[in-house]
């Protein structure tokens, strides 16, 4: 058997390269996966922990909104309710850069404070 080469057969060729290459593109996923959205901070709904403080210290909001506490610092935090609070919260430990969220639902005044450092605490105050 004789193989011819030339113009037709080259041709040929190339649509079949062409072809193969187009039917593996769209075989792969080029885009990235999906990035979970960047959770939303506001200063009028967020406590920032930082080494000796929150900022703010008093946080007035009105009942049913979620407030966000957010780690600044670079030491871990336990974020929990004082005592006879109308509501009571405890976060878990709060790693660097991590959040704990509590809805107040109760409207009242709330003090807390960092489990393991007193100095840390301030008031969230809940109107109706």
């Amino acid at each position: 058997m004789h193989v011819r080469s030339g113009p037709v057969t080259l041709l040929a060729g190339v649509i079949l390269l062409v072809a193969a290459l187009i039917l593996v593109a769209g075989c792969t996923n080029p885009s990235p996966p999906p990035v979970p959205p960047t959770p939303v901070y506001t200063p009028q709904t967020t406590i920032l922990i930082e080494s000796a403080s929150v900022n703010p210290q008093i946080l007035v909001v009105d009942r049913g909104v979620t407030v966000t506490w957010l780690n600044l610092d670079m030491g871990r935090h336990i974020i929990t309710s004082d005592p006879k609070d109308p509501d009571s919260f405890i976060s878990p430990l709060l790693e660097s850069n991590q959040r704990y969220q509590f809805t107040f639902t109760v409207p009242g005044t709330y003090g807390y404070h960092c489990a393991d450092n007193a100095v840390i605490k301030g008031t969230v105050i809940v109107n109706s």
